[in-house]
Protein backbone atom coordinates (compact mmCIF):
# COMPACT_ATOMS: atom_id res chain seq x y z
CA UNK A 1 0.00 0.00 0.00
CA UNK A 2 1.18 3.35 -0.49
CA UNK A 3 1.92 5.52 2.06
CA UNK A 4 0.11 9.25 1.78
CA UNK A 5 1.97 12.14 0.72
CA UNK A 6 0.35 15.48 1.36
CA UNK A 7 0.70 18.43 -0.77
CA UNK A 8 2.76 21.54 0.19
CA UNK A 9 -0.12 23.28 1.24
CA UNK A 10 -1.42 20.47 3.69
CA UNK A 11 2.15 20.15 5.08
CA UNK A 12 2.27 23.73 5.68
CA UNK A 13 -1.14 23.99 7.09
CA UNK A 14 -0.37 21.29 9.81
CA UNK A 15 3.01 22.75 10.98
CA UNK A 16 1.43 25.91 11.55
CA UNK A 17 -1.46 23.64 13.32
CA UNK A 18 1.18 22.15 15.15
CA UNK A 19 2.56 24.51 16.42
CA UNK A 20 0.05 26.73 17.68
CA UNK A 21 -1.38 23.62 19.87
CA UNK A 22 2.18 23.34 21.50
CA UNK A 23 2.28 27.01 22.02
CA UNK A 24 -1.15 27.22 23.43
CA UNK A 25 -0.64 24.11 25.46
CA UNK A 26 2.30 25.67 26.51
CA UNK A 27 1.02 29.17 27.50
CA UNK A 28 -1.81 26.59 29.66
CA UNK A 29 0.76 24.47 31.15
CA UNK A 30 2.31 27.86 32.93
CA UNK A 31 -0.83 29.59 33.55
CA UNK A 32 -2.35 26.96 35.16
CA UNK A 33 0.47 24.52 37.10
CA UNK A 34 3.58 27.61 36.62
CA UNK A 35 4.14 29.66 40.02
CA UNK A 36 2.88 32.76 40.07
CA UNK A 37 4.18 36.03 37.82
CA UNK A 38 5.00 38.04 41.22
CA UNK A 39 6.05 36.67 45.05
CA UNK A 40 2.71 36.96 46.94
CA UNK A 41 1.86 40.19 48.89
CA UNK A 42 2.56 40.64 53.08
CA UNK A 43 0.62 39.98 55.60
CA UNK A 44 -0.44 42.82 58.23
CA UNK A 45 1.42 40.83 60.75
CA UNK A 46 4.19 40.24 58.63
CA UNK A 47 4.78 44.25 58.42
CA UNK A 48 4.31 44.54 62.33
CA UNK A 49 7.32 42.20 62.74
CA UNK A 50 8.76 43.60 60.32
CA UNK A 51 8.44 46.73 62.20
CA UNK A 52 9.32 45.32 65.86
CA UNK A 53 12.34 44.28 64.11
CA UNK A 54 11.57 40.40 65.24
CA UNK A 55 11.29 39.02 61.81
CA UNK A 56 13.55 39.20 58.62
CA UNK A 57 11.60 39.88 55.57
CA UNK A 58 9.91 36.62 53.34
CA UNK A 59 10.57 35.89 49.45
CA UNK A 60 11.61 39.09 47.58
CA UNK A 61 10.62 41.91 49.15
CA UNK A 62 13.37 44.29 50.14
CA UNK A 63 13.41 46.07 53.36
CA UNK A 64 15.27 49.31 54.54
CA UNK A 65 15.10 50.80 57.90
CA UNK A 66 16.34 54.01 59.36
CA UNK A 67 15.64 56.54 61.95
CA UNK A 68 14.05 60.13 61.29
CA UNK A 69 12.86 63.51 63.78
CA UNK A 70 9.68 63.69 62.00
CA UNK A 71 7.47 61.58 59.57
CA UNK A 72 7.89 61.72 55.86
CA UNK A 73 5.26 63.27 53.89
CA UNK A 74 3.19 60.91 51.25
CA UNK A 75 5.14 61.53 47.57
CA UNK A 76 2.61 61.77 44.60
CA UNK A 77 2.55 58.05 43.91
CA UNK A 78 1.96 57.38 47.47
CA UNK A 79 -1.29 57.25 49.66
CA UNK A 80 -2.01 57.54 53.33
CA UNK A 81 -4.03 54.38 54.82
CA UNK A 82 -4.93 55.12 58.25
CA UNK A 83 -6.87 51.76 58.25
CA UNK A 84 -4.03 49.83 57.75
CA UNK A 85 -2.01 51.54 60.25
CA UNK A 86 -4.30 51.46 63.14
CA UNK A 87 -4.66 47.46 62.27
CA UNK A 88 -0.70 47.14 62.51
CA UNK A 89 -0.92 49.46 65.71
CA UNK A 90 -3.83 47.14 67.06
CA UNK A 91 -0.93 43.89 66.19
CA UNK A 92 1.43 45.52 68.24
CA UNK A 93 -0.47 46.90 71.17
CA UNK A 94 0.46 50.81 70.04
CA UNK A 95 -1.83 53.21 69.73
CA UNK A 96 -3.19 54.26 66.44
CA UNK A 97 -1.24 57.76 66.40
CA UNK A 98 2.03 55.74 67.18
CA UNK A 99 1.89 54.26 63.65
CA UNK A 100 1.95 55.50 60.22
CA UNK A 101 1.41 53.39 56.83
CA UNK A 102 1.82 54.68 53.83
CA UNK A 103 0.89 52.38 50.69
CA UNK A 104 1.98 52.63 46.66
CA UNK A 105 -0.90 54.26 44.87
CA UNK A 106 -2.43 51.60 42.94
CA UNK A 107 -2.59 52.10 38.98
CA UNK A 108 -6.02 52.98 38.68
CA UNK A 109 -8.77 56.19 38.26
CA UNK A 110 -9.53 57.33 41.70
CA UNK A 111 -13.45 56.57 41.33
CA UNK A 112 -12.35 53.01 40.01
CA UNK A 113 -14.83 50.91 42.43
CA UNK A 114 -11.77 47.90 42.56
CA UNK A 115 -9.48 50.40 44.34
CA UNK A 116 -12.47 51.78 46.51
CA UNK A 117 -12.56 48.20 47.54
CA UNK A 118 -9.08 47.80 48.25
CA UNK A 119 -8.89 50.74 50.44
CA UNK A 120 -11.94 49.99 52.49
CA UNK A 121 -11.29 46.39 52.93
CA UNK A 122 -11.47 45.18 56.20
CA UNK A 123 -8.59 45.00 58.21
CA UNK A 124 -7.91 41.17 58.54
CA UNK A 125 -7.96 40.94 54.95
CA UNK A 126 -5.29 43.58 53.89
CA UNK A 127 -2.70 42.64 51.77
CA UNK A 128 0.64 45.04 51.13
CA UNK A 129 1.63 45.04 47.53
CA UNK A 130 4.22 46.69 45.48
CA UNK A 131 6.08 49.01 48.26
CA UNK A 132 5.15 50.78 50.76
CA UNK A 133 6.51 52.91 53.83
CA UNK A 134 6.09 51.85 57.67
CA UNK A 135 6.73 54.15 60.82
CA UNK A 136 6.41 53.87 64.68
CA UNK A 137 6.66 56.96 66.68
CA UNK A 138 9.97 56.23 69.65
CA UNK A 139 11.87 57.98 71.47
CA UNK A 140 14.33 58.85 69.13
CA UNK A 141 11.90 60.34 66.46
CA UNK A 142 10.42 57.88 63.82
CA UNK A 143 11.45 54.20 63.27
CA UNK A 144 11.14 53.76 59.61
CA UNK A 145 10.74 50.39 57.26
CA UNK A 146 10.53 51.05 53.89
CA UNK A 147 9.86 47.58 51.79
CA UNK A 148 9.82 46.88 48.53
CA UNK A 149 8.65 43.94 46.64
CA UNK A 150 10.85 42.41 43.74
CA UNK A 151 10.23 40.24 40.66
CA UNK A 152 9.85 36.46 41.14
CA UNK A 153 12.80 34.96 39.68
CA UNK A 154 11.69 31.46 39.70
CA UNK A 155 8.08 32.12 37.60
CA UNK A 156 10.38 33.94 34.79
CA UNK A 157 13.47 31.25 34.71
CA UNK A 158 10.87 28.36 34.49
CA UNK A 159 8.60 30.12 31.94
CA UNK A 160 11.63 31.62 29.52
CA UNK A 161 12.96 27.26 30.09
CA UNK A 162 9.56 26.58 28.98
CA UNK A 163 9.96 28.99 26.20
CA UNK A 164 13.22 27.17 24.99
CA UNK A 165 12.61 24.21 25.12
CA UNK A 166 9.35 24.96 23.35
CA UNK A 167 11.10 26.79 20.40
CA UNK A 168 13.87 23.77 19.86
CA UNK A 169 10.91 21.00 20.08
CA UNK A 170 9.07 22.99 17.17
CA UNK A 171 12.76 23.69 15.76
CA UNK A 172 13.32 20.20 14.68
CA UNK A 173 10.14 18.85 13.27
CA UNK A 174 9.99 22.23 11.51
CA UNK A 175 13.71 21.81 9.77
CA UNK A 176 12.52 17.82 9.00
CA UNK A 177 9.40 19.14 7.12
CA UNK A 178 11.37 22.06 5.56
CA UNK A 179 13.94 19.87 4.17
CA UNK A 180 11.45 17.11 2.72
CA UNK A 181 9.95 19.79 1.02
CA UNK A 182 12.67 21.55 -0.52
CA UNK A 183 15.18 18.38 -1.49
CA UNK A 184 12.38 17.64 -4.13
CA UNK A 185 12.84 21.15 -5.21
CA UNK A 186 16.45 21.37 -5.36
CA UNK A 187 16.91 18.36 -7.41
CA UNK A 188 14.86 19.88 -9.82
CA UNK A 189 16.89 23.25 -9.69
CA UNK A 190 20.20 21.21 -10.24
CA UNK A 191 18.44 19.39 -12.83
CA UNK A 192 17.60 22.34 -15.12
CA UNK A 193 20.59 24.05 -14.56
CA UNK A 194 22.56 21.23 -16.23
CA UNK A 195 24.36 22.43 -19.61
CA UNK A 196 22.94 19.89 -21.16
CA UNK A 197 19.83 18.42 -19.69
CA UNK A 198 19.39 16.13 -22.70
CA UNK A 199 22.24 14.12 -21.54
CA UNK A 200 21.26 14.27 -17.66
CA UNK A 201 19.46 11.36 -15.92
CA UNK A 202 16.09 11.69 -15.75
CA UNK A 203 14.72 13.35 -12.07
CA UNK A 204 13.62 10.58 -10.00
CA UNK A 205 9.21 11.40 -9.27
CA UNK A 206 9.91 12.33 -5.12
CA UNK A 207 8.22 14.59 -2.93
CA UNK A 208 4.77 16.11 -2.82
CA UNK A 209 2.52 15.95 -5.62
CA UNK A 210 2.91 19.50 -6.28
CA UNK A 211 7.17 18.50 -7.12
CA UNK A 212 6.17 15.09 -8.63
CA UNK A 213 4.34 16.95 -11.23
CA UNK A 214 6.72 19.42 -11.60
CA UNK A 215 9.42 16.84 -11.86
CA UNK A 216 7.06 14.52 -14.28
CA UNK A 217 7.01 17.89 -16.60
CA UNK A 218 10.75 18.75 -16.81
CA UNK A 219 11.73 15.08 -17.70
CA UNK A 220 8.57 15.38 -20.55
CA UNK A 221 10.75 18.44 -21.71
CA UNK A 222 14.45 16.74 -21.51
CA UNK A 223 12.99 14.22 -23.69
CA UNK A 224 11.70 16.04 -25.96
CA UNK A 225 15.01 18.39 -26.49
CA UNK A 226 16.70 15.04 -26.71
CA UNK A 227 14.77 13.70 -29.66
CA UNK A 228 14.75 17.53 -31.29
CA UNK A 229 18.74 17.88 -30.87
CA UNK A 230 18.78 14.24 -32.29
CA UNK A 231 16.69 14.80 -35.46
CA UNK A 232 18.08 18.45 -36.03
CA UNK A 233 21.79 16.50 -35.58
CA UNK A 234 20.61 13.69 -38.33
CA UNK A 235 19.15 16.09 -40.63
CA UNK A 236 22.56 18.15 -40.63
CA UNK A 237 25.00 15.07 -41.11
CA UNK A 238 22.68 13.61 -43.76
CA UNK A 239 23.07 16.94 -45.39
CA UNK A 240 26.75 17.54 -44.82
CA UNK A 241 27.22 14.33 -45.93
CA UNK A 242 24.88 14.64 -48.92
CA UNK A 243 27.13 17.39 -50.18
CA UNK A 244 30.38 15.43 -50.43
CA UNK A 245 29.12 13.95 -53.47
CA UNK A 246 28.12 16.88 -55.60
CA UNK A 247 31.47 18.88 -54.70
CA UNK A 248 33.06 15.38 -55.67
CA UNK A 249 31.71 15.96 -59.48
CA UNK A 250 32.19 19.72 -59.26
CA UNK A 251 36.12 18.84 -58.31
CA UNK A 252 36.34 16.79 -61.53
CA UNK A 253 34.37 19.05 -64.14
CA UNK A 254 36.78 21.78 -62.65
CA UNK A 255 39.83 20.42 -64.24
CA UNK A 256 38.53 21.70 -67.79
CA UNK A 257 38.51 24.41 -67.05
CA UNK A 258 41.30 27.28 -67.82
CA UNK A 259 44.62 27.11 -65.20
CA UNK A 260 43.01 30.74 -63.27
CA UNK A 261 39.35 30.31 -62.87
CA UNK A 262 40.33 26.54 -62.22
CA UNK A 263 42.49 27.30 -59.23
CA UNK A 264 39.95 30.01 -57.89
CA UNK A 265 36.89 27.39 -57.93
CA UNK A 266 39.10 24.48 -57.21
CA UNK A 267 40.04 26.40 -53.91
CA UNK A 268 36.37 27.18 -53.17
CA UNK A 269 35.46 23.94 -53.66
CA UNK A 270 38.44 23.14 -50.50
CA UNK A 271 36.25 25.70 -48.67
CA UNK A 272 33.44 24.42 -49.02
CA UNK A 273 35.07 20.53 -48.28
CA UNK A 274 36.56 21.69 -44.95
CA UNK A 275 33.31 23.48 -43.61
CA UNK A 276 31.69 20.36 -44.16
CA UNK A 277 34.18 18.13 -42.96
CA UNK A 278 33.94 20.49 -39.65
CA UNK A 279 30.40 20.73 -39.57
CA UNK A 280 30.17 16.64 -39.78
CA UNK A 281 32.82 16.68 -36.70
CA UNK A 282 30.71 19.42 -34.13
CA UNK A 283 27.23 17.80 -34.77
CA UNK A 284 29.21 14.06 -34.41
CA UNK A 285 30.39 15.69 -30.89
CA UNK A 286 26.28 16.35 -29.99
CA UNK A 287 25.64 12.52 -29.95
CA UNK A 288 26.51 10.41 -26.62
CA UNK A 289 30.22 10.45 -25.69
CA UNK A 290 32.90 7.41 -26.00
CA UNK A 291 33.77 5.93 -23.16
CA UNK A 292 37.07 7.40 -21.02
CA UNK A 293 39.42 6.01 -19.91
CA UNK A 294 42.70 6.86 -17.92
CA UNK A 295 45.50 9.00 -20.31
CA UNK A 296 49.01 10.93 -19.51
CA UNK A 297 47.64 14.15 -21.10
CA UNK A 298 51.86 15.11 -21.47
CA UNK A 299 51.93 11.76 -24.45
CA UNK A 300 49.20 13.13 -26.29
CA UNK A 301 50.63 17.08 -25.79
CA UNK A 302 54.29 16.00 -26.83
CA UNK A 303 52.90 13.92 -30.29
CA UNK A 304 50.39 17.07 -31.34
CA UNK A 305 53.96 19.30 -30.99
CA UNK A 306 56.10 16.89 -33.08
CA UNK A 307 53.28 16.60 -35.65
CA UNK A 308 53.08 20.27 -36.08
CA UNK A 309 56.71 20.47 -36.15
CA UNK A 310 57.42 17.84 -38.90
CA UNK A 311 54.56 20.30 -40.77
CA UNK A 312 57.40 23.24 -40.26
CA UNK A 313 55.20 24.92 -37.77
CA UNK A 314 56.86 26.91 -34.94
CA UNK A 315 55.32 24.47 -32.59
CA UNK A 316 57.16 24.18 -29.00
CA UNK A 317 56.60 22.24 -25.58
CA UNK A 318 57.84 24.56 -22.64
CA UNK A 319 56.88 22.97 -19.69
CA UNK A 320 54.96 19.01 -19.44
CA UNK A 321 54.29 17.87 -16.35
CA UNK A 322 52.80 14.56 -15.45
CA UNK A 323 49.02 14.76 -15.86
CA UNK A 324 46.68 11.81 -15.79
CA UNK A 325 43.23 12.08 -16.72
CA UNK A 326 40.03 10.68 -17.45
CA UNK A 327 38.47 10.80 -20.84
CA UNK A 328 38.30 10.19 -24.80
CA UNK A 329 42.04 10.37 -25.91
CA UNK A 330 40.18 10.98 -29.42
CA UNK A 331 38.08 13.95 -28.33
CA UNK A 332 40.82 14.95 -25.96
CA UNK A 333 43.82 15.27 -28.83
CA UNK A 334 41.02 17.43 -31.21
CA UNK A 335 40.55 19.77 -28.62
CA UNK A 336 44.41 20.21 -27.61
CA UNK A 337 45.06 20.26 -31.92
CA UNK A 338 42.23 22.86 -32.24
CA UNK A 339 43.44 25.59 -30.15
CA UNK A 340 47.85 24.83 -31.52
CA UNK A 341 46.16 25.11 -35.05
CA UNK A 342 44.29 28.63 -33.84
CA UNK A 343 47.12 29.85 -32.29
CA UNK A 344 49.44 29.16 -35.46
CA UNK A 345 46.91 30.05 -37.73
CA UNK A 346 46.38 33.46 -36.09
CA UNK A 347 50.02 33.82 -34.48
CA UNK A 348 52.45 31.97 -36.31
CA UNK A 349 53.32 30.10 -33.85
CA UNK A 350 52.53 27.92 -30.29
CA UNK A 351 53.98 28.05 -26.79
CA UNK A 352 52.61 25.13 -24.97
CA UNK A 353 52.70 24.45 -21.33
CA UNK A 354 51.54 21.69 -19.55
CA UNK A 355 51.27 22.21 -15.24
CA UNK A 356 49.57 20.33 -12.70
CA UNK A 357 48.05 22.26 -9.59
CA UNK A 358 45.14 21.75 -6.93
CA UNK A 359 44.15 18.82 -8.40
CA UNK A 360 43.94 19.88 -12.30
CA UNK A 361 46.13 19.93 -14.69
CA UNK A 362 45.95 23.16 -17.22
CA UNK A 363 47.04 23.10 -21.06
CA UNK A 364 48.49 26.89 -22.16
CA UNK A 365 48.63 27.23 -25.83
CA UNK A 366 50.20 31.09 -26.06
CA UNK A 367 50.65 32.61 -29.43
CA UNK A 368 52.60 35.88 -30.57
CA UNK A 369 49.27 37.45 -32.71
CA UNK A 370 47.33 40.26 -32.40
CA UNK A 371 44.90 39.22 -29.87
CA UNK A 372 41.34 39.23 -29.76
CA UNK A 373 39.80 42.22 -28.55
CA UNK A 374 38.00 41.89 -25.21
CA UNK A 375 34.72 42.49 -26.29
CA UNK A 376 35.21 39.56 -28.80
CA UNK A 377 36.65 37.29 -26.12
CA UNK A 378 33.44 35.92 -24.77
CA UNK A 379 32.42 34.98 -28.14
CA UNK A 380 35.06 32.82 -29.49
CA UNK A 381 33.24 29.68 -28.96
CA UNK A 382 30.34 30.15 -30.33
CA UNK A 383 29.54 28.32 -33.50
CA UNK A 384 30.44 29.77 -36.89
CA UNK A 385 32.23 32.94 -35.27
CA UNK A 386 35.26 33.96 -36.55
CA UNK A 387 37.17 36.92 -34.54
CA UNK A 388 38.98 37.58 -37.83
CA UNK A 389 35.67 38.92 -40.05
CA UNK A 390 37.34 39.24 -43.55
CA UNK A 391 36.74 34.74 -43.51
CA UNK A 392 39.15 34.81 -46.28
CA UNK A 393 40.80 31.53 -47.05
CA UNK A 394 44.54 32.58 -45.85
CA UNK A 395 43.49 32.62 -42.27
CA UNK A 396 40.76 29.81 -43.07
CA UNK A 397 38.56 28.40 -40.51
CA UNK A 398 34.76 28.21 -40.47
CA UNK A 399 34.23 29.26 -36.73
CA UNK A 400 33.89 25.95 -35.82
CA UNK A 401 37.22 24.72 -34.21
CA UNK A 402 36.85 26.24 -30.85
CA UNK A 403 33.19 25.61 -30.21
CA UNK A 404 34.07 21.94 -30.94
CA UNK A 405 36.81 22.55 -28.02
CA UNK A 406 35.11 23.98 -25.22
CA UNK A 407 32.27 21.43 -25.98
CA UNK A 408 35.14 18.47 -25.66
CA UNK A 409 36.31 20.42 -22.11
CA UNK A 410 32.40 20.60 -20.76
CA UNK A 411 32.43 16.53 -21.78
CA UNK A 412 35.31 16.12 -19.54
CA UNK A 413 34.42 18.46 -16.75
CA UNK A 414 36.79 20.75 -17.67
CA UNK A 415 37.04 24.52 -18.55
CA UNK A 416 38.25 26.63 -21.58
CA UNK A 417 39.76 29.77 -21.13
CA UNK A 418 40.78 33.02 -23.60
CA UNK A 419 42.93 36.07 -22.61
CA UNK A 420 44.80 38.11 -23.87
CA UNK A 421 48.61 38.12 -23.03
CA UNK A 422 50.81 41.58 -21.99
CA UNK A 423 53.00 42.78 -24.68
CA UNK A 424 50.26 41.25 -27.26
CA UNK A 425 49.16 37.37 -28.50
CA UNK A 426 46.68 35.36 -27.16
CA UNK A 427 46.40 32.98 -23.93
CA UNK A 428 44.14 29.72 -24.64
CA UNK A 429 43.92 27.39 -21.58
CA UNK A 430 41.87 23.98 -20.87
CA UNK A 431 42.05 22.94 -17.45
CA UNK A 432 40.80 19.54 -17.05
CA UNK A 433 40.22 17.35 -13.12
CA UNK A 434 43.20 14.99 -12.52
CA UNK A 435 42.21 11.40 -11.73
CA UNK A 436 42.62 10.38 -8.37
Amino acid sequence: MTPPNPSILTRIVALVAATLLLALGAMMLVTFRGPPPHARPMMPGEAAALLQGSAAPAGSWTVTRYLSDRMPAAEPDQLDDPRGAAHIAALMGLPPSDVNLLRQRPPMRLDDPDRRMMMQAEPGRMMLHGAFLLARRTRDGWQLVQARQGANERWYAITLSLMAGIFILLLLPAYWVARRITQPIRMLADGAANERPERADPLPLTGPPEVRAVGAAYNQMRARIADYLNERTAMLVAIAHDLRTPMTRLSFRLEALPDGPRAKAQADVQEMRAMVTDLLDFMRGQGDPAAHIRMDLSAIVATLADDQADMGQDVVVTRSDRAVVRGDAVALRRCIANLIDNAVRYGGSARIALTVANGRATIAVEDDGPGVPETAIDRLCEPFYRGEASRNRETGGVGLGLAIARRIADDHRGRLNFVNRIGGGLRASILLPLDD
